[in-house]
């Protein structure tokens, strides 16, 4: 039979080396079933919880073209970890011919193994969300101790207040930006600057000394967890502590008053 390789895992903070060290388990498992690995895919720092994987559709595009007739993945979770996408797409590779074959034993050629995949799937999913539940818990736990929670903050005091000051005279974010580019200061996330970045820094409350955790809920995304939407908290923030300000409450309050 024909094999086709398919690896991912999920976030930056993962080990590059774990796409090869999972290529390392599927031919492991090719080789003791004796297929022909014919072509390899793979997804870096992208979740299972979305079908918006470029190896993943090249995947999906090849096992149309029947360029294979099995799928080797290290567990069912690193193609799958949402019903949404599990359901069709395990219905179309079946209509197809194409089996999905795992290095911890699963393997849909045996009968009855529908139901059993089915159950795997729908635990991945589960999982996904109570890893993010957890991290959501230990960030809050972070929060309230004072401590970093991860966020990219730009914390060059004059460049900021030349920010609010700037904005306060009636620059526009776009403005600021390419004033801060001509000078090649560099932004929070790069080289550059961009008028979002600088209407981010002008809207939130930190700058001001007034420090703000969990003041949005998430929605939606059940299809595609790319496609959550983050919605104002009704109770306001889970977290609110004070901090050293780089700009006056009263410069703070004159720019969000005059982008209000």
């Amino acid at each position: 039979m024909r094999a086709a390789l398919y690896a991912r895992f999920s976030t930056e903070q993962q080990r590059g080396e774990s796409i090869d060290d999972q290529f390392r388990q599927c031919e492991r498992t090719a080789l003791a079933q004796g297929f022909d690995v014919v072509a390899r895919f793979s997804d870096a720092s992208i979740s299972g919880g979305t079908a918006e994987r470029p190896g993943y559709q090249a995947l999906l595009s090849a096992a149309r073209r029947g360029d294979f007739s099995v799928i080797v993945a290290e567990d069912i979770s690193r193609l799958w970890r949402s019903r949404a996408e599990y359901g069709p797409r395990s219905a179309e590779l079946e209509d197809l011919g194409v089996h999905l074959v795992t290095a911890v034993g699963d393997d849909t050629r045996r009968d009855g193994y529908g139901l059993m995949i089915s159950i795997k799937a729908a635990m991945a999913e589960h999982m996904r969300k109570e890893t993010s539940y957890r991290t959501r818990r230990a960030l809050e736990g972070l929060a309230l101790a004072g401590k970093s929670t991860g966020g990219r903050y730009y914390k060059d005091p004059k460049v900021v207040k030349r920010i609010f000051e700037a904005a306060a005279g009636g620059a526009s974010p776009w403005q600021i930006a390419g004033a801060l580019n001509r000078e090649r200061i560099p932004g929070p996330r790069g080289p550059y600057w961009s008028g979002a970045t600088v209407k981010r820094i002008l809207a939130a409350p930190r700058y001001a000394g007034r420090l703000e955790w969990g003041a949005t809920v998430s929605q939606g995304g059940a299809r595609d967890s790319r496609r959550t939407r983050h919605v104002a908290r009704p109770g306001g923030p889970l977290v609110t502590r004070q901090i050293e300000p780089l700009v006056s409450l009263d410069l703070w309050n004159k720019v969000n008053a005059i982008g209000a």
